[in-house]
């Protein structure tokens, strides 16, 4: 996907542009904020670490949608009046309840054998089904997989050979979708045959180097850019269809969990950030870890898509 750059030339370096902390709005600090999502009205985000669901509406504060106790790496939209989490190994759909606020509607399915293997970040792709990676016991290297899930629940391993799988974006054709490899310090592009759910080819997009941080999260624009949060560093850096940096987002927490663009005209970027293994004393000295951060792009981003499990039916 890299390509050739032929005649080398001066390039100027990428802009950098310092997201904003807004600590009133967006509830309390994380322990592990993950997976936002914009549903077309609302924020969406984990914190994965404790379970707790968040939703926030433009111009207003943020609500605890749900508390599930357990670790909860996904919030996804769905159908209208819904949206889907990964519970540990199980998806379940949460609804809203009338005056008891989001509830849970029912479950999907289980995505795992046993209590040490986890799943982690997901997406829906153009039909409906949700890929989510998961990671095998101890990590063990290259031994977790790309998931598929159908809309009545079936789970198809649709690639393997993953160590610790994260972000998932699609592009805006809805055919190439980007994950990363955390622990390999890869983005992956797999090209998929969406009427089928059939992975046909897959190549590296991006590999970040030894000495930097470790790529999270992920999320697209409609100019082929790959936005990626890099974790250890403090960035979201967007990177063009050549795998060349051309803009880069900072943010104070060095754990920079993940992105995503949406908002109203699509340009909004809200970035969770994290402060797993801190001790009390760290926990102290950097209080915006944690976090969420809020930032303006240049280009919108590509929309959610939705995912429909046949519970939701």
């Amino acid at each position: 996907m890299r390509g050739d750059v032929g005649t080398a030339q001066p390039r100027r370096p990428a802009p950098i542009v310092a997201a904003q902390v807004t600590a009133g709005a967006d509830g309390p600090r994380t322990h592990l904020g993950e997976s936002p999502r914009w549903d077309g009205d609302s924020w969406w985000w984990v914190d994965a670490a404790t379970g707790d669901v968040w939703a926030r509406e433009p111009g207003s504060p943020a609500v605890l949608a749900h508390r599930s106790g357990r670790r909860t790496s996904l919030v996804h939209p769905g159908v209208p009046g819904r949206v889907v989490i990964a519970r540990e190994q199980t998806l379940l759909v949460l609804g809203r309840g009338g005056d008891q606020g989001w509830q849970i509607a029912g479950s999907w399915c289980d995505l795992g054998s046993c209590g040490a293997w986890r799943v982690n970040d997901g997406t829906a792709d153009a039909v409906g089904r949700l890929w989510i990676g998961s990671i095998a016991p101890g990590r063990a290297r290259y031994g977790g997989a790309l998931l598929r899930v159908d809309h009545d629940g079936t789970v198809t391993r649709a690639a393997g050979g993953f160590t610790l799988s994260n972000g998932l974006a699609w592009d805006a054709a809805g055919t190439t979708l980007f994950h990363v490899d955390t622990l390999e310090r890869t983005v992956w592009a797999h090209q998929v045959d969406v009427a089928s759910g059939e992975v046909v080819a897959t190549e590296a997009f991006v590999t970040l180097d030894r000495d930097d941080g470790l790529p999270d999260g992920i999320a697209t624009d409609v100019d082929a850019g790959v936005w990626v949060a890099v974790y250890g560093r403090g960035e979201a850096r967007r990177y063009d269809a050549r795998g060349d940096v051309t803009q880069v987002i900072t943010v104070e927490p060095p754990q920079c969990t993940s992105i995503a663009l949406g908002g109203p005209d699509g340009r909004d970027v809200l970035i969770t950030t994290a402060r797993e293994g801190y001790d009390r004393a760290r926990s102290l000295a950097e209080p915006t870890a944690g976090r969420l951060y809020r930032a303006r792009a240049t280009v919108p981003g590509v929309p959610t898509r939705t995912v429909s499990p046949g519970v939701c039916a």
